[in-house]
């Protein structure tokens, strides 16, 4: 099964998070007692869903037992869906109307919309710049601000709007500001086309810090082959004697649970190939299945535990930096290493997302059906049986870095969540984060959040995949 969906021909590659499930095919074929409908026709689609959906569908005892099968799918799946289920959906491969595009698999950037609290003034800050994106082409930085999009000035009133227009067509005009006193004054523009992006580098620095030596790990996603290419990384870190590890997951938004978990062989004390790790439970069909932090690491045979083992840091304790971006296989590495080190969470509550899904297709002969549903199948938890975190995972310290303008790049010690991490580390229990300071510019503070980016994405934006 391919790991991963390319839902756009302009688009940046889906994040998706493989789980180990042992169950079945991830591909379903008709009830033979279902009444049989012309093909193509919404019923013939909609029976199929719905056939589907009994046997693997994690809520599927609540599924309605006769709805409507004449509504287009789209309304259909809305309408049957279980209304605590957030992250479910279906597509129809090449129909790019089935599928909501979001800034970053257009143009591989996210911003915030604020309206500042000390000046009054609403712009956009760019958070997120995808590394050789569009965005990224055209010269755009984290940290920057907009004050216009296609030559429309960001207010209060059309900050929503305005990112729907952003997303409509193929090409945007970004200006981009300065705050110089309590005026926003442009100082040039950025011409973005739509455009392909690829794999993204991780950040990584130590620094000596007293009797510390703390490294730093800035991670995008879990892609394929994620673990094995920060093996070196991980080696240099055991060869310097780090002794304590910030790892930065704050727009980490998923990817393959093997590669999550082989980076904790990495991390945490005392593991090995059988320590226990995640436990996937479903509905009466799917059932519950454990594995060890080997079985995950190793599943897709892309990387050797026993290498990774070599570079284990043996650490009593990671901080993790978080936000509402954080989910999926980031939020299992934060529950899942709780069970064997302390995990201390930095930033803001984190998505929300315990749960699995895997692509369900027509597998009949000849195929009836060409759109492909991915639903909840299983819900989350780690070796304790700790899970149950859909509303998010609270910071164990609460830092916005927005109320700490400009923006830092990933990976500067005076990024305010890093800050905070530096601060525990040094042995204070309070949160002293020192301003920055310049001499021509004012320290500005996020007041309103009055739109943001990732918070328009759609569910297949954090998708967990059976493989």
């Amino acid at each position: 099964m391919q790991p991963f969906l390319n839902f756009y021909k302009q688009s940046h590659f889906v994040l998706i998070c493989l789980v180990s499930i042992l169950i079945l095919q991830s591909s379903c074929k008709k009830d033979n007692n279902t009444p049989s409908y012309p093909s193509g026709s919404n019923e013939n689609i909609n029976s199929w869903m719905l056939d589907s959906l009994k046997r693997y569908y994690y809520w599927s005892d609540g599924l309605p037992s006769k709805p409507a099968l004449n509504r287009t799918p789209l309304e259909f799946f809305s309408a049957i869906r279980n209304s605590s289920d957030r992250f479910s959906y279906i597509l129809l491969p090449g129909d790019l109307s089935t599928v909501s595009p979001t800034n970053k698999s257009q143009y591989g950037f996210d911003y915030t919309t604020i309206k500042e609290k000390n000046t009054g003034l609403v712009f956009g800050v760019v958070k997120l710049v995808l590394n050789d994106s569009p965005a990224s082409r055209s010269g755009l930085k984290r940290g920057d601000y907009i004050s216009k999009i296609n030559g429309k000035i960001i207010t209060q009133e059309n900050a929503v709007a305005l990112q729907q227009e952003l997303l409509s067509g193929s090409q945007v005009t970004i200006t981009l500001a300065e705050v110089n006193g309590n005026e926003l004054k442009d100082i040039g523009s950025a011409e973005l086309t739509a455009g392909f992006t690829f794999e993204q580098p991780a950040v990584s620095s130590i620094v000596d810090k007293g009797s510390s030596k703390i490294a730093y790990l800035y991670i995008y996603d879990f892609s394929p082959g994620l673990a094995t290419s920060l093996y070196n990384t991980f080696m240099s870190f055991k060869n310097a004697g780090v002794t304590e590890l910030i790892l930065d997951l704050r727009y980490n938004s998923g990817g393959q649970v093997a590669e999550a978990a082989g980076l904790c062989t990495m991390i945490a004390s005392g593991v090995k190939y059988t320590t226990p790790f995640i436990t996937y439970k479903g509905n009466k069909n799917g059932g519950t299945r454990s594995e060890s932090l080997g079985d995950a690491a190793s599943f897709d045979h892309t990387l050797n535990f026993n290498t990774l083992l070599q570079a284990n840091l043996n650490l009593k304790r990671v901080f993790i930096l978080g936000t509402g971006a954080t989910a999926s296989a980031s939020e299992v590495m934060i529950n899942n290493l709780k069970p064997y080190m302390q995990v201390v969470l930095i930033g803001e509550k984190t998505r929300g997302k315990d749960e699995a899904s895997f692509k369900i297709s027509d597998a009949r002969i000849p195929k009836q059906v060409e759109w492909e549903m991915h639903p909840i199948v299983y819900k989350l938890f780690n070796a304790t049986g700790n899970g149950g975190y859909s509303a998010g995972i609270d910071p164990d310290i609460s830092v916005t870095e927005l109320n700490d303008l400009p923006l830092q790049p990933f990976g500067a010690w005076e990024d305010p969540l890093v800050k905070a991490a530096l601060n525990r580390i040094a042995g204070n229990s309070t949160v002293a984060i020192a301003r920055l300071k310049s001499s021509n510019k004012l320290n500005l503070v996020a007041g309103n959040i009055l739109a943001d980016s990732r918070a328009m994405l759609t569910s297949a934006s954090t998708v967990i995949t059976h493989r």
